[in-house]
């Protein structure tokens, strides 16, 4: 993976496109996420430039909405300079990682087989114990082949309407979280699916991971879990990092309040633009003992690249793992992003068949598909193995969790120094990870430094050290090309 063996908290820059152009301006026009500003320097900005400002993380940081006739640039260049101002940056949107099919009729569920998925239900098809948090479009939560898996906040199902029965924050949250709901999106904080592109992007995530075996449709990787729902894309499947930080947010205090127990968390999104508040929420997950599973990204791009960092799945910190697109032979589809330091691994990604809105199932392309399938994967594992739950505020229980995964990946490329495209080189094994089965042709250290490769900053060549000068997850010695990407990052320097 990247990150660093080294355990650190960084923030770091990012930006990511999908398969479709990117806009030109890819951010609230009239927003600016700031921490450390002060009430009394909000209200001064630009001569009373700020209309309103909204708490959105535990980490003390603000989105303020701007009057007409301050920039975004303008307004994060001003609040930069303030010497508590920790940064400023854009309300970047954030789009669904997905593609649209060629072939109507890719309806077979190849992708089970190829990660022998049926060898791994023989030990296992998932627990109700376990459950994997979707930060998508929001989950159809009428669809028949995930009634029967999706989370339920007990304390709200029975408690009074308009109240908070858990005391984790968060009023009539029955099924999860909908964070779209402040942009005025719809009416009701239900995690409902609306995407109408896919139809249903987190709908088609969550069958991946939780589809039940109940003679509808297919199945997902997990036969019985717990899937909650967390929308922050909107109907076009776009979405503001202030909202995906909410999500997260969201899951660390129902898990704190008691109400879920949520230690994965599938992220098939991504975008452009520099946000140290997106890294800061993922490295909340991370002390909350939470794997984030992310999305590479569609647009065949070496996410290495130190002029364009990818969010979320490119950001330098520990606890994410990001997942390439495979297809049915196991070569990397044409469309995936890719890294030798900061994409994990492959997974299935082309051709996937899985639920979408109104009851029905379709096949889709992309990162997305494949990000569910690793997802999925750690549920059952934890399903098959519960000591292996990362403890918050454990780290070491956490990169125990993800060994078990990355460890049992199957080799898919000869000359992995050459040829491979991720840090480990292989592709998801479902068995391999629930059996603890190790394929005898994996090398996990092929550089030899004592240092597993999805844990290496520059797994195919000797980085004596980690050095990491830039701190971005790529070690020194390694050299992808420095492709530059649109959009504008934090104004200033990025906090450490």
């Amino acid at each position: 993976m990247k990150r660093g063996f080294c355990i650190s908290l960084l923030a770091m820059l990012l930006v990511l496109g999908s398969a479709s152009a990117l806009p030109a301006q890819n951010y609230a026009p009239d927003q600016v996420i700031v921490r450390g500003a002060t009430p009394a320097q909000l209200t001064s900005l630009g001569g009373g430039g700020v209309k309103a400002a909204r708490h959105i993380s535990r980490r003390g940081v603000e989105l303020i909405t701007l009057r007409r006739g301050l920039s975004v640039k303008a307004a994060a260049a001003l609040l930069e300079k303030l010497p508590n101002v920790e940064y400023a940056c854009p309300n970047y949107i954030r789009k669904a990682a997905e593609t649209i099919p060629p072939d109507p009729y890719y309806g077979s569920q190849w992708g089970w087989p190829k990660i022998d998925a049926p060898l791994a239900w023989d030990d296992t098809t998932g627990s109700a114990t376990v459950t994997v948090g979707v930060i998508d479009t929001g989950v159809d939560l009428d669809h028949p082949d995930l009634q029967a898996n999706l989370w339920v906040n007990q304390a709200e199902l029975t408690g009074l309407s308009g109240q908070d029965d858990d005391g984790n924050g968060y009023t009539d949250d029955i099924y999860g979280w909908n964070a779209s709901v402040d942009k005025g999106q719809i009416a009701t904080t239900t995690p409902d699916d609306d995407d109408f592109l896919t139809p249903g992007h987190g709908t088609h995530c969550a069958g991946v991971i939780g589809a039940a075996s109940n003679t509808i449709g297919g199945v997902g990787a997990n036969w019985t879990v717990k899937i909650m729902a967390l929308k922050f894309l909107n109907a076009a499947g776009t979405g503001y990092d202030s909202d995906a930080i909410a999500c997260i947010d969201y899951v660390i205090a129902t898990n704190n309040a008691g109400s879920s127990n949520v230690k994965i968390l599938s992220n098939s999104w991504s975008g452009p633009g520099a946000s140290p508040a997106l890294q800061g929420a993922v490295e909340d997950a991370r002390a909350a003992g939470i794997v984030f599973v992310a999305a590479a990204g569609n647009e065949a791009f070496n996410i290495d690249s130190p002029g364009c960092v990818i969010a979320p799945g490119g950001l330098n910190v520990i606890n994410i793992v990001t997942v390439a697109a495979s297809d049915l032979y196991d070569g990397m589809a044409g469309f995936s992003n890719h890294g030798r330091s900061l994409c994990t691994l492959r997974a299935p990604g082309v051709g996937i068949y899985s639920t979408v809105k109104d009851g029905q199932h379709k096949s889709s392309d992309g990162t997305s598909m494949a990000c569910p399938h690793v997802a999925g994967v750690f549920a059952l594992v934890l399903a098959a193995v519960p000591a292996l739950e990362p403890v918050p505020g454990n780290l070491t229980t956490l990169m125990n969790f993800v060994d078990r995964v990355m460890y049992n990946v199957d080799p898919v490329v000869a000359d992995p120094v050459n040829d491979a495209k991720t840090s480990t080189g292989g592709r998801l094994n479902a068995n391999r990870a629930v059996k603890n089965l190790p394929n005898v042709a994996y090398n996990p250290d092929v550089d030899g430094d004592f240092i597993p490769n999805h844990w290496d900053n520059c797994p195919y060549v000797s980085n004596p050290g980690q050095v990491d000068t830039d701190l971005d997850g790529v070690g020194d010695n390694c050299t992808p090309p420095n492709v530059p990407c649109p959009g504008f990052g934090c104004i200033g320097s990025v906090p450490r």
